[in-house]
C-alpha cells in the first residue's frame, strides 16, 4: 500500500561512499561514485510503477508473499519478474539470496512477533536486484526494496547480507508503524528525507531489528553475536563493517571516518540521521546485554510495540519513555525488563 510519507532509506551512509570515492585512485570509478550519491538523492522521489495489493491474510493462505525482480542495471522499477513466490530457484545468486533474506526477515516478524508481513495485514514485498550501474547500496524507497549489485572495488554486493536486507525491511515496517513516518520531513519542492531525533531513531529501529534478526537465524545469543552491521559487504581495505551497536563509532570495528555518536550529550540537532542513531542502538545493546539470553526474548515486542507509540516527531527522549512503559506492561513493574531497558537508556544520557 502506498503512504504518502514513504521516503528512501540507505543503508550504506553517504559519508561512508563518499570516503570510498575520495580514496580511490581511478578517476573513472571515482566519478561513478560520486555520481551515484548524487543519484541517491534524487531516488528519495522515485515510486514503483507497478500496484500492490497487500490483502490480509487468512487461515490456509501463504505465510510470506515475495517477488524479486531483475533492473537489469537499469533505474526502472520494478524491473522484470524473475522469483515469485514458492519459485524454483532462479539461475540468478543475487535474486535468490535476496529472496532467501527477505524471507527470513518476515519469518522473524511472523514467529516472534505475530506480525503477518511488514504492514501487519499480509502485504507482497518486492526486491529488485541489479538496480542501476555497479550501485553501491541498498534501500527501502516507501513502496519495495532495491539492491544494488556494489560498486566492483569496494562494496562487494549486498543481497547475500541478511542485516543489510533486513536493515531495509525494517524501515518498511516502522513505515507502517509511525503514520506520517518516523522522522520524515516533507518540503515543498524537494524529495522526502529523514531528519532529526526521530530520523536517526528510524534508522535505529532498523538496525536494532536487523541485528536480532541476524541472532535469530543465527542462533546467538547476546555473547556470541557479534553486533555488527554490514560486515559481510565490504571488501579489505574499505573497512569492516559499516557500523557498531555494541561501540559506535568505534573506527577500528568499523571504518575509518565513521562518526556514529552513542551518548545524547554529543548529539546536535545537524546530525545525519544514521550518525545519531547510534545513540538509540547503544540503548538496545545495553538492555540487551544486562538481560543475557536471546536479545529478541523479549525486547523485540518491547521495542515494535514501543515504537508504534511514538509520533512523527518524537524525540530519543520519548523513545525511552515508551519503551519503558512498555516493557513494565508487558513485564511488570520493577521487572527485569523494564530495569534493563531503563538503564539502557540511562547509559547513553537521554534518562537521569
Amino acid at each position: 500500500m502506498r503512504t504518502p510519507y514513504g521516503c528512501v532509506c540507505f543503508a550504506v551512509p553517504k559519508k561512508l561512499l563518499k570516503q570510498l570515492a575520495d580514496d580511490s585512485d581511478d578517476p573513472h570509478h571515482r566519478r561513478i561514485l560520486h555520481e551515484q550519491i548524487q543519484h541517491s538523492s534524487k531516488l528519495r522521489g522515485t515510486r514503483a510503477s507497478h500496484a500492490r495489493s497487500p490483502a490480509a491474510g487468512t487461515p490456509g493462505e501463504q505465510l510470506l508473499h515475495r517477488q524479486v525482480f531483475d533492473a537489469q542495471g537499469r533505474t526502472y522499477l520494478p524491473g522484470r519478474l524473475l522469483r515469485d513466490e514458492d519459485d524454483p530457484p532462479t539461475s540468478d545468486k543475487h535474486a535468490d539470496q535476496a529472496y532467501e533474506n527477505v524471507g527470513i526477515a518476515l519469518r522473524f516478524f511472523k514467529e516472534v512477533l505475530g506480525r503477518d508481513s511488514i504492514d501487519g495485514r499480509g502485504m507482497r514485498v518486492d526486491a529488485s536486484v541489479h538496480y542501476g550501474l555497479r550501485f553501491a547500496n541498498a534501500m527501502w524507497t516507501g513502496e519495495q526494496m532495491i539492491v544494488g549489485d556494489g560498486d566492483g572495488r569496494h562494496i562487494e554486493g549486498l543481497a547475500h547480507s541478511l542485516g543489510i536486507i533486513a536493515h531495509e525491511l525494517s524501515h518498511g515496517v516502522s513505515q507502517h508503524l509511525v503514520k506520517g513516518g518516523l522522522g520524515v520531513v516533507l518540503v515543498a519542492g524537494q524529495p522526502p528525507a529523514l531528519k532529526g531525533e526521530a530520523g536517526a531513531l528510524n534508522e535505529s529501529f532498523s538496525d536494532c531489528f536487523a541485528s536480532m534478526i541476524k541472532q535469530w537465524q543465527a542462533g546467538q545469543d547476546v555473547h556470541a553475536a557479534d553486533w555488527l552491521l554490514g560486515e559481510d559487504i565490504l571488501a579489505p581495505g574499505a573497512g569492516k563493517a559499516i557500523r557498531s551497536l555494541k561501540d559506535p563509532g568505534n573506527r577500528r570495528q568499523t571504518w575509518r571516518e565513521d562518526d556514529q555518536i552513542q551518548d545524547y550529550r554529543l548529539y546536535r540537532s545537524t546530525d545525519e540521521p544514521h550518525k545519531a542513531a547510534g545513540i538509540a542502538n547503544h540503548a538496545f545493546y545495553t538492555a540487551a546485554m544486562a538481560l543475557g539470553g536471546n536479545s529478541w526474548e523479549p525486547l523485540a515486542a518491547v521495542w515494535l510495540r514501543a515504537f508504534d507509540r511514538l509520533r512523527p516527531r518524537a524525540t530519543f527522549l520519548n523513545a525511552a519513555h515508551a519503551t519503558v512503559a512498555v516493557a513494565a506492561a508487558l513485564h511488570g513493574k520493577d521487572s527485569a525488563p523494564q530495569r534493563a531497558v531503563k538503564a539502557g537508556w540511562q547509559k547513553v544520557h537521554v534518562l537521569t
